[in-house]
């Protein structure tokens, strides 16, 4: 027995006759160009999307999913169009929902100074660096009258930033994107502490508790003893409240906790001076500690970063290789893999000059290529450059970070750190200082 044909003008003839409001919400939730394509369907869709009228009487919820679908700089262009949309574009649903949706990028930095908020497609196409890469945000250490300083942290668009004029000016936490600033305190007990050795290690670590939601930096530092500290950003006191803390740091590790699953990690050395690598829960405020993967954590040359889902060992003590460990199940010490290997060809060691610097693993995107750095030191002077490895091919590729990105303000010194573009505002943060840039560059 045949069957029936449908006919599929019949069935788009009933999605017409949708109610408009549901037809908005159903394409309120494609990307921008599934969205402008929309447009061609039939002219009442066309006229649909374009009707403001119909806009103005749209639920605030579904106002708020459209607008967190644009881009950073249509975002700007729309708190212009209308107070409402003013209004729902300040509100932390709308920087929750924008969150979610935004792609991780860059923030760079040239010679402590200048620095650079870069955006990513989550696919590398090198061979035409315009598709892939455009600069969102530009500001300086005179933006937030501060002399020079270093980014020590990165969480939902916020920026930890550690003056380097002094080991005991307060720090910043900063979001290039709403331009807004906030400083916090240093404290006077610490600074009795560092008096007495000014030269010891100071860690710090910045991050969100996973039930509450609370912004935390952490203080870690071997005077005398292991101490620890921990600033809740909107609290009533604004101060750093001591806690128990957890086992010594390790040593020579100068290092920013990596944050992932709520938590912070750095390297540490039990009673028995063994390797470890410290969890620090911001929501309970507790340590836990892990293995470390089966090599020996010695000087400088290994790095804890968070790459992608997982933690990430990089070592580069190795003659002929760089190795890179992933804990592929979070807190499981069997899970640790030794991902990938990028053996040192002399094309590699040739270009930095040092066989054994400090390579840092940044980012993994879709078509499997990784993102690094590798530190080199020359003199008095750090310079650092960048690379990219693809797991599939087994081969790497050397740019010059500079002319590719185009830094403002070049110089001796670059660094580079995960960034993710939000419009978390800092005046949602109750008892908090903030403060505004002190002049708009437009890039």
């Amino acid at each position: 027995m045949t069957k029936p044909r449908r006919n599929p003008k019949l069935k788009l003839q009933n999605f017409r006759n949708l109610p408009s409001e549901v037809i908005i919400n159903i394409i309120s939730r494609l990307p921008a160009r599934s969205t402008a394509l929309c447009k061609c369907v039939c002219k009442s869709w066309r006229d649909l999307i374009r009707n403001r009228e119909l806009l103005k009487k749209l639920p605030p919820e579904i106002v708020i999913e459209i607008l967190s679908r644009l881009s950073i700089r249509t975002i700007g262009t729309c708190k212009r169009v209308r107070k409402s949309w003013r209004d729902l574009l300040q509100t932390r649903q709308f920087a929750d929902s924008h969150l979610s949706k935004s792609v991780q990028g860059l923030v760079v930095s040239s010679d402590w100074l200048s620095f650079d908020v870069l955006a990513f497609e989550d696919e590398l196409h090198l061979e035409d660096p315009d598709v892939y890469y455009k600069r969102l945000a530009t500001f300086d250490s005179c933006e937030l009258v501060i002399s020079i300083f270093e980014i020590k942290g990165s969480v939902n668009g916020l920026l930890l930033l550690n003056p380097l004029s002094s080991i005991a000016d307060d720090y910043y936490i900063c979001n290039p994107i709403t331009r807004e600033y906030l400083e916090f305190p240093f404290d006077a007990h610490m600074q009795r502490l560092i008096d007495i050795q000014p030269y010891e290690i100071i860690n710090y670590g910045f991050g969100v508790s996973k039930v509450t939601g609370q912004y935390k930096v952490v203080r870690v530092t071997n005077i005398r003893k292991p101490i620890c500290h921990v600033y809740t950003l909107g609290t009533r006191k604004r101060k750093w409240r001591r806690i128990d803390p957890g086992p010594p740091l390790g040593k020579n590790k100068h290092s920013t906790g990596a944050f992932l699953n709520g938590c912070l990690h750095w390297f540490v050395e039990d009673s028995k001076n063994s390797n470890l690598i410290s969890c620090f829960d911001l929501e309970t405020e507790t340590f836990s500690t892990f293995s470390h993967p089966p090599v020996s954590m010695f000087k400088s040359y290994e790095v804890l970063v968070a790459l992608g889902d997982c933690l990430c060992i990089c070592d580069n003590r190795g003659e002929h290789e760089i190795a890179f460990w992933m804990m592929k199940e979070y807190g499981n010490d069997e899970s640790w893999t030794k991902e990938f290997v990028i053996g040192k060809t002399p094309e590699l060691v040739s270009d930095y000059g040092q066989s054994n610097g400090i390579v840092c693993p940044i980012k993994i995107f879709k078509d499997g290529h990784v993102l690094m750095t590798w530190e080199e030191h020359l003199g008095v002077n750090m310079l650092l450059n960048m690379f990219y490895y693809s797991n599939k091919t087994k081969t790497t590729t050397l740019f010059d970070a500079y002319n590719v990105f185009g830094i403002s303000g070049a110089g001796s010194h670059m660094d580079a750190l995960l960034f993710t573009p939000s419009f978390l505002s800092l005046k949602s943060f109750p008892n908090e200082f903030v403060t505004e840039f002190s002049y708009f560059r437009s890039h």
